[in-house]
């Protein structure tokens, strides 16, 4: 697999050029991998990108201007190469642009660069969604990181906020309708049926700090996203996964008309303008190194 690593003393990264997919994250004082390894029957993938949409399309595609553009779940920006901008030994910056190939599903000009930042506690990663189009452009944007975290063999872990957020928020069938009072809550816990049903939402507009605790209270893992309306919670039964993904919009609702002018969450950008985003992560052994 061709792509870009970064190291540091702790860690050390790599980057795929298909779809900028991190795909490890070596704890050097562990010895180990923190990133989930894809394992066919469970997931197949370790931190993939979502563009231009998000989750599943009940149309299997969106309708724009009396046209429709068959897409694919969580778009295609996944399947596609991206290619050096610049890197030194703990940054790494790629980009992306439209093709012939996805101006035959989604009609756009546009350009994604992501930029990633080792740094002594964890990873830092931004995202910029340039329009060159001469028109609007509508888009989604997420990731979708996999933590190899003993969840499902260990009882007892549990997702903490920062703040009181709506939710959570399950899907069926891979859609999701939301209710039109919804709870808020501090605490989701990771037992045995927390995804039965599959993904969890929760809607954190003003952006989300999540803590993963042991069963022990050690914070495991935070992720801070500032700038993302939706965070959506993904594991399987029985596995050692845990997939945190900041995201601007949901998968679909089951009655959604398939107008990408009523899509929860999409955001349009004018003709060059710039829209960006960023997410950090800190890993640590011990609650004293993640909390001091």
């Amino acid at each position: 697999m061709d792509g870009w690593t970064l190291e540091n003393s702790r860690w050390r990264v790599r980057v795929a050029a298909q779809g900028a997919e991190l795909c490890e994250w070596w704890d050097k004082t562990r010895r180990s991998n923190r990133l989930w390894q894809p394992q066919a029957g469970v997931w197949n993938s370790s931190a993939t990108q979502l563009f231009p949409v998000v989750g599943r399309l009940v149309h299997n595609g969106l309708r724009h201007q009396g046209a429709f553009w068959s897409l694919p779940a969580h778009g295609f920006l996944r399947h596609q190469r991206f290619h050096l901008v610049e890197q030194s030994s703990v940054s790494l910056r790629l980009a992306c642009e439209d093709s012939d190939d996805t101006r035959q599903i989604w009609p756009f000009r546009w350009r994604v660069t992501l930029c990633w930042t080792l740094a002594e506690r964890g990873l830092e990663v931004s995202w910029q969604v340039e329009n060159l189009d001469a028109r609007r452009l509508p888009f989604a944007l997420g990731w979708h990181p996999g933590f190899a975290l003993p969840v499902a063999s260990e009882p007892g872990w549990q997702v903490r906020f920062s703040a009181p957020v709506d939710g959570p928020f399950p899907t069926e069938e891979r859609t999701l309708r939301l209710p039109p009072l919804p709870a808020q809550s501090t605490v989701f816990p990771l037992d045995n049926n927390a995804f039965a049903a599959g993904a969890v939402y929760f809607a954190t507009p003003g952006g989300v700090e999540v803590n993963v605790r042991s069963p022990t209270g050690r914070v495991a893992l935070r992720l801070h996203s500032p700038d993302t309306e939706w965070l959506a919670l993904w594991g399987v039964p029985g596995a050692d996964l845990l997939c945190i993904e900041p995201l601007t919009s949901t998968t679909d609702d089951p009655d959604f008309d398939g107008e990408v002018a009523f899509k929860r969450g999409m955001r349009w950008l004018a003709p060059g303008e710039l829209y960006q985003q960023a997410v950090s992560v800190i890993l640590a052994q011990d609650a004293e190194e993640i909390d001091g």
